[in-house]
């Protein structure tokens, strides 16, 4: 086991947990703000900007919305089991990771439509795109080499999945069943109005770090998101002490070179806390001390 070698695969292949940004006007609301965090950074001055310029100048950030930091989502207990095997399928092949993913997804639906219909949401699968060594046609624009959501889609990318499986396949699995949760997790957001709301915070909002702040709740909720449903479903994945130790390696071990992901102590912290609880109240990164998000 080499834990070091999962974040030197990772950051040759640049595929941290992503965002996307958008390369054109959407006329599809959920694709606006499932871009949301990155558009409205990409506008934003540089930290080297003359300060006192009240174009540029930081303000005091507005109060995070309800649909945040109370959101119905967290109170519907824990996850229903989908009750599912993590799939069988090594990822040795495009078509393998493709399959994995596609078995991985399903099983996600039948986890999360209860409990978004619980929280009183409409439940909407994602649709899914598996490509190899390359970004898909998508309204956003990221390099090749991500995974990330955009709109009401999860586009996976197999060749990194693939050269990790031939590194070390332990850390590979691992890596495989925390970036689909995490991207689903997006989606999760979508559907219960998370994304929405940090849309229209993001677009008031005046300061680099106000802005890369509120990215990281957003980007480690959805991994936390990821591990509630791996404890939901823990005793048909099944989840083993062995697979257990190599998760908790991977989960804490990320790259967040740009700073809106989270650092990995964090970033472990908050999908461990989704898994020991099975249950999405556990993920409020939004009333978090910025300690815990940093």
């Amino acid at each position: 086991m080499n834990p070091r070698g999962l974040i030197a695969i990772c950051a040759a292949a640049v595929v941290l947990l992503t965002g996307c940004t958008s390369k054109n006007t959407v006329s599809d609301a959920d694709a606006a703000a499932a871009s949301a965090a990155a558009k409205a950074r990409s506008g934003l001055p540089t930290t080297s900007d003359t300060p006192g310029s009240d174009s540029t100048a930081p303000t005091s950030a507005p109060p995070l919305p309800a649909a945040l930091t109370r959101n119905p989502i967290y109170r519907i207990g824990k996850l229903p089991s989908a009750r599912c095997a993590e799939p069988a399928y090594e990822p040795t092949s495009l078509a393998n990771v493709r399959a994995y993913f596609t078995q991985y997804v399903a099983c996600l639906n039948t986890a999360w439509a209860p409990a978004i219909r619980k929280a009183g949401f409409t439940f909407k699968p994602p649709k899914l795109v598996v490509v190899l060594g390359q970004s898909p046609s998508s309204p956003c624009t990221v390099d090749d080499g991500r995974d990330y959501y955009c709109g009401d889609t999860i586009y996976m990318d197999a060749e990194t999945h693939l050269a990790m499986y031939r590194e070390d396949p332990d850390e590979a699995h691992a890596w495989m069943a925390l970036e689909i949760g995490h991207e689903y997790g997006h989606h999760v957001q979508a559907l219960t109005g998370a994304f929405a709301a940090l849309y229209d915070r993001e677009v008031a909002l005046n300061g680099v770090d106000a802005h890369l702040e509120d990215t990281r709740r957003m980007e480690l909720q959805a991994s936390c998101y990821s591990g509630v449903y791996i404890g939901a479903d823990r005793n048909y994945f099944p989840v083993s002490p062995e697979w257990l130790d190599v998760w908790g390696l991977v989960i804490r071990n990320t790259i967040d070179d740009e700073h809106d992901h989270g650092k990995g102590e964090n970033h472990g912290y908050w999908t461990t806390a989704g898994f020991d609880a099975a249950s999405p109240g556990a993920c409020n990164t939004y009333t978090a001390g910025s300690s815990l998000v940093s």
